[in-house]
């Protein structure tokens, strides 16, 4: 060590005397040259270990810069010192770890005349390396100097945190949308600092310094306060309101269940407006783009055309051009609108020319009316019972279990059970009609006999009509001829032979039905039977009649059975025997005569059955179920000249099921015949 540095180290020893006497440092044993290290500059003193009471401070001492100590507190003076050897200097004081980036250098200047403690120190080292463009990044043990560059990431968590540490945190934002507060905030945040809104939590996302973001939280609590939210109704007269709606709704944005205050639009079909809830800025977007979309078209409206897949065209038209006529009646008077509904047959639709508003009312209407109604499939039984010498009428009842035998029978005759067991069932004598008959793949049949049996009785079955019509729609079935009439008839002077008028009538069974489908699987039917005959042919060559008929409105539950009856016809028959020849003789003929009358009373009984079809699947099973039993008819007559099954283009493929619900249909069979049981398709279930 030359003189001029043994110079300045007895300067700095005299200048650390008495801070050093303060803090308890026995000066004669302390000895500086073997803990100072200088430089090769001769301004220079390396660095200086300094005792301090009950913990070792390391404070590094330029020539330059200097520390006044007292015994709490220090007062911090530097120049051109260097940021790495400040570092060092905090980390001894403190007790932290440091991790320095690579790119932290540099030189600090700090001009001090107040003392600070050890806290404050820590403080002021923070501020310092924030002027400097640096920051500091807590951990778990360590902490981390780094540029302001990369504060986004890197941050650390809030508590026990300087004020100019960075730190990351998610503020929930009540009331107002997070969008727009970020626009608010993000002049406020530091330049190194981050800020971003997530909308579908409504939250906002900060990275910055502990200070700014003290006072980010207290601005977001003055902004983030309730707003009373208001609705106001916007009616519209040219445009739908349906149609304005879903326009603006499309330019939503999406995913905004949960932010602040979204809009809400609400449709007032009946009074085409429109209710929107929310924001006044944001109801005032909405009412301007609704006065945009509301304007009157100088086309007067579009033409649309309207294809139908059920209805008939004209059979809805009427309804259509009052509806339409009853919307313009309705609407201002100021608005001049027209409309114009028409019906095309050959394309089975509607064509309508009217104002947007008009038509979504129109379109709703027709898309009510343009379904598939269900059809009824009823089928009839129209019997003639002889009651003269009647000793039994009544009705039987049979189900056959599992085993095959006949269970729970009410049997007057005792051919039931026979008929039910037997593979060809055969009854005793008199006529039988099969009201209804089902196997299925169970082998559970279900049957109700209507009974007429005397041997001296008789049951004439007049017809068996099976008739399928759309719901509401009338049905009708003629079995019969024509029979001429003579209505007019005039003698010509001159002419022998009369000018004959004649009027062919319809002469038979006739039935009528026309069912409705109520609530609850039940059926009006609108029944209208009338059976007529020629009886006699009169004196002046007309011809005499009888007719029976029978008109009413009943309710049958789906599936079920309804009999009709009641018309008793009463009829004279007169047999007459006599000698031929002899018979012939006038009036001695009477003595080789004989005759008789007999008064034949005849009862009418018609049967009604009447299954819903509510689709397809249903419709063809009961077609199979008929034409099964045709096919087996056949059989039985000695030949059959039908398919076993029908084409595999009306077939059921094999992976439908059909519907578990109509398992109880039951198609009228007759059993006059040695067969009254057919083989069922056996269909998946």
């Amino acid at each position: 060590m030359n003189n001029h540095q043994n110079a300045i180290f007895h300067q700095i020893t005299n200048f650390l005397k008495t801070p050093l006497a303060l803090l308890g440092v026995d000066l004669k044993n302390f000895q500086f040259n073997k803990i100072c290290h200088f430089a090769n500059h001769p301004y220079l003193c390396k660095g200086l270990k300094i005792m301090k009471k009950k913990s070792i401070t390391l404070i590094t001492l330029f020539t330059t810069a200097f520390f006044t100590l007292s015994v709490n507190a220090l007062t911090l003076n530097l120049k051109n010192v260097r940021l790495k050897t400040l570092i060092n200097t905090v980390s001894e004081v403190t007790g932290k770890n440091f991790i320095v980036d690579p790119r932290v250098r540099g030189k600090i200047n700090v001009v001090s005349t107040q003392e600070i403690d050890d806290d404050e120190f820590y403080h002021l080292f923070l501020s310092i390396l924030q002027v400097h463009g640096y920051i500091v990044i807590e951990g778990e043990g360590f902490s981390k100097i780094l540029p302001q560059s990369n504060t986004k990431n890197n941050s650390a968590q809030l508590s026990n945190l300087a004020n100019d540490s960075i730190v990351t945190t998610v503020i929930p934002i009540k009331n107002v949308a997070a969008g727009q507060m970020v626009a608010i905030l993000r002049p406020i945040v530091s330049k190194y600092g981050h800020l971003a809104a997530y909308t579908p939590s409504n939250t906002i996302v900060v990275i910055d310094t502990r200070a700014n973001l003290v006072r980010l939280k207290e601005i977001i609590n003055q902004l983030d306060t309730e707003i009373d939210d208001d609705y106001e109704l916007m009616p519209l007269v040219n445009a739908s309101a349906d149609e304005v709606a879903k326009i603006i709704k499309s330019l939503l944005p999406k995913n905004v269940k949960q932010a602040a205050n979204p809009l809400t639009i609400a449709i007032d079909k009946s009074n085409n407006q429109l209710i929107v809830g929310g924001a006044p800025a944001k109801r005032l977007k909405v009412r301007f783009l609704v006065k945009e979309l509301d304007k009157e078209s100088d086309r007067g409206g579009d033409t649309v055309v309207v294809y139908l897949k059920y209805a008939k065209a004209k059979d809805i038209l009427p309804v259509l051009q009052s509806i339409g006529k009853q919307l313009i009646e309705g609407g201002k008077k100021s608005i001049k609108q027209t409309i114009n509904i028409q019906a095309d047959d050959a394309t089975n639709s509607i064509i309508v020319t009217a104002p947007s508003m008009i038509f979504s009312n129109i379109k709703n209407v027709i898309s009510k009316l343009d379904i598939r109604r269900a059809q009824v499939l009823i089928e009839a039984i129209i019997a003639e019972v002889s009651i003269d010498n009647i000793e039994e009428f009544g009705v039987q009842w049979a189900s056959s279990g599992n085993d095959g035998r006949a269970v729970g029978l009410i049997d007057f005759t005792g051919s039931l059970s026979s008929a039910l067991s037997s593979s060809k069932p055969t009854l005793s004598k008199g006529a039988n009609i099969a009201i209804g008959k089902y196997n299925s793949s169970t082998k559970k049949g279900f049957a109700a006999i209507l009974t007429a049996l005397n041997q001296q009785g008789d049951v004439n079955i007049l017809s068996t009509p099976s008739i399928v019509t759309i719901d509401n729609e009338e049905a009708s079935i003629l079995v019969g001829e024509e029979v001429p009439f003579i209505t007019n008839k005039q003698i010509v002077s001159g002419n022998s032979n009369p000018f004959q008028n004649f009027e062919r009538k319809d002469i038979g069974i006739k039935l009528k039905v026309k069912p409705q489908i109520n609530n609850g699987d039940t059926i009006k039917l609108e029944i209208e039977q009338e059976i007529s005959k020629v009886t006699k042919q009169g004196a002046a060559s007309d011809l005499v009649t009888s007719k029976r008929t029978i008109k009413t409105s009943v309710m049958v539950a789906d599936n079920k059975i309804l009999v009709l009856g009641g018309l008793i016809d009463d009829t004279v028959v007169t047999t007459q025997s006599s000698v031929p020849l002899l018979g012939d003789i006038p009036i001695l003929g009477e003595l080789f005569k004989y005759s008789s009358e007999k008064k034949v009373k005849k009862n009418l009984l018609i049967f009604i059955h009447p299954t819903i079809l509510t689709d397809q699947l249903v419709a063809d099973q009961v077609s199979m179920e008929k034409y099964n039993y045709i096919y087996q008819k056949q059989l039985l007559n000695g030949g059959a000249t039908l398919p076993k099954r029908l084409e595999k283009s009306t077939d059921f493929p094999k992976s439908i099921k059909l519907p578990v619900v109509r398992k109880s249909i039951k198609p009228l069979t007759f059993i006059n015949e040695y067969k009254d049981e057919y083989e069922d398709i056996e269909y998946d279930e």
